[in-house]
């Protein structure tokens, strides 16, 4: 973040990750320092599009996703597509490893599912051929979560491959065992219930993911269709932007298991930096 020029920085303090007055210290001299009380993501970017986003509009915007929430990115990516923001520069930084490789902890304390704001369809009473698409990651609780909630819908997951280092691919795959009884009889990498995407490529993810949908509904049409980014950052961001251009006023939403915190340190290093320009 020192690196980046920019007339104003700003950094977002999420309750979920529990920082302390300590932790905090060192930053609040250097930048604007937001600190939110509130889980709701439109309470969180409503009041700051407003504030600070809609004000600015000409100039050019610069969105960090690596410390974000899931719900976040998404959110985020939808306000801008509604007030007709032309272009953002997203951000992303991957990790060399995850802390204790397929068994690190992510998420706390599963509340609820519900649909992440903004992104609500209209759907349809007829439940004959419903879809569950979920981009899977090591946090395999929450795919669980997610699985159990929508019981009765034919489940897809979409794994990171290639992943952003060579074993994680395989971690991933071990994490994904362990649900698939929720999900299928048995994971086959090849079966069609599986999208291979890479983990960090958002506009790869969202083009395959188009293309699932269009051959799957010339087979039988999707009766609804929900969504669910649980995989890396770069595929929620690609999920997201399939939803925006493809999915508004449509029989599809994008829905999320909440928690009621995440581990802040789940990572080891940073192996590359990314720049994804997204134009609405």
């Amino acid at each position: 973040m020192d690196n980046i020029e920019a007339d104003e920085k700003h950094i977002f303090i999420l309750p979920e990750y529990n920082f302390g007055c300590a932790e905090l210290a060192g930053l609040e001299n250097k930048y604007n320092l937001f600190k939110f009380l509130t889980f709701d993501e439109s309470e969180i970017f409503l009041p700051y599009f407003k504030d600070y986003i809609i004000p600015n509009i000409d100039k050019k915007i610069a969105f960090d996703i690596t410390g974000f929430l899931r719900h976040h990115i998404v959110y985020f990516i939808r306000l801008c597509k509604q007030i007709g923001i032309n272009k953002v520069d997203f951000l992303y930084s991957e990790p060399i490893a995850y802390k204790n490789k397929e068994n690190t902890k992510f998420s706390k304390d599963f509340q609820y599912v519900r649909e992440i704001m903004g992104c609500g369809g209209s759907h349809s009473v007829d439940v004959s051929n419903d879809y569950l698409i979920i981009g899977s990651g090591y946090d395999y609780n929450m795919v669980l979560n997610i699985a159990k909630e929508k019981k009765k819908t034919k489940k897809v997951q979409i794994l990171g491959f290639p992943s952003l280092q060579a074993d994680m691919f395989q971690q991933n795959v071990l994490k994904a065992y362990q649900a698939e009884e929720e999900i299928y009889p048995k994971i086959e990498l090849d079966s069609k219930d599986v999208i291979l995407a890479p983990a960090n490529d958002p506009f790869v993810t969202a083009s395959l993911l188009s293309k699932f949908v269009k051959k799957a509904n010339e087979v039988s049409p999707i009766t609804n269709l929900y969504l669910c980014p649980l995989s890396t950052k770069s595929q929620t961001l690609g999920m997201a932007l399939y939803y925006i251009f493809e999915c508004i006023d449509r029989s599809v939403s994008i829905i999320f298991p909440f928690c009621s915190g995440y581990e802040k340190e789940t990572s080891e290093g940073i192996s590359r930096f990314w720049l994804y320009t997204v134009e609405f």
